[in-house]
């Protein structure tokens, strides 16, 4: 049971950083939107490489936030098959679900 208890405090720690990252990118992206509308709406001015520093903000972690979830997935896959027996746990719940 101790491999699934650092499994599951694995994951923990990968939705932590994942929730982080979230929360980072959406504030990057509310920055980034307000300062689009003020330019559109003529109030201020941000030079190409004020916006270009903002956009990259915004996709700045993109790829780490894709290889977290990835690496989620596989635990979760992991702990799955642990909790179910294995392979002989997986065929049993393709064949219950075939069944119905």
């Amino acid at each position: 049971m101790s491999d699934g208890n650092a499994l599951r405090r694995r994951r923990d720690e990968l939705q932590t950083q994942l929730a982080a990252m979230t929360e980072q990118r959406e504030r990057a992206f509310r920055v980034r939107s307000d300062a689009l509308a003020l330019q559109q709406a003529g109030v201020t001015h941000h030079d190409a490489a004020a916006m270009k520093s903002l956009a990259d903000a915004e996709k700045a972690d993109d790829s780490a936030m894709t290889a977290l979830r990835r690496e989620i997935e596989t635990i979760e896959a992991d702990l799955a098959l642990h909790h179910r027996g294995g392979l002989a746990g997986i065929r049993r719940t393709i064949t219950s679900r075939r069944r119905r």
